[in-house]
């Protein structure tokens, strides 16, 4: 005798073994899923220009112990007279929308005074990952740079990030 009521058993328990076996080759081939990573700042470089040679130096903030001292004429540590700065900054992510997201690079001089600034849109599309915006700084080697960093755009988490290039002249 059948139970009209009666309904057949639920296939639930076999979609889930089926879904924790593909999740388990995934995690183990380390396949990752594929979307937008939120875009950040990673790094802020800055190059010294030697107008002689037409040639840059090595990432100048990269070294901690590096003096900056007379640089306009090529004393310290600067490798070459120098009166020009390249600042670069890197942003990551991954397919972020174009247009959607922009950078804005601000120097100021010691007393605070923007020396120069760019605002550039960031594009990290296909298979970019990151992007570098650059600044040209010019006059420089004597007085000590501050150089700051922001994303803008609609859902940006602050990310601002900043540097200090210790430049300094004297007798």
């Amino acid at each position: 005798m059948t139970n009209a009521h009666q309904t057949r058993p639920a296939m639930k328990p076999a979609v889930g073994i089926l879904a924790a076996t593909l999740l388990s080759v995934v995690a183990a081939f380390g396949v990752q899923a594929a979307g937008p990573t939120a875009p950040k700042i990673s790094a802020i470089r800055a190059q010294l220009y030697y107008e002689e040679s037409g040639q840059f130096s090595k990432d100048i903030l990269s070294d901690k112990d590096l003096s900056l001292w007379n640089t306009i004429i090529g004393e310290g540590g600067s490798g070459g007279a120098s009166n020009f700065t390249l600042v670069t900054v890197e942003v990551q992510g991954k397919d972020v929308p174009v247009g959607a997201v922009k950078i804005q690079v601000v120097a100021r001089d010691s007393k605070r005074k923007i020396i120069a600034m760019n605002t550039a849109e960031v594009t990290l599309y296909d298979a970019k990952t990151s992007f570098n915006a650059p600044l040209f700084l010019y006059n420089t080697g004597c007085d000590e740079i501050e150089v700051s960093a922001s994303l803008l755009g609609k859902g940006i988490k602050k990310n601002a990030v900043k540097a200090k290039i210790p430049f300094a002249c004297g007798e």
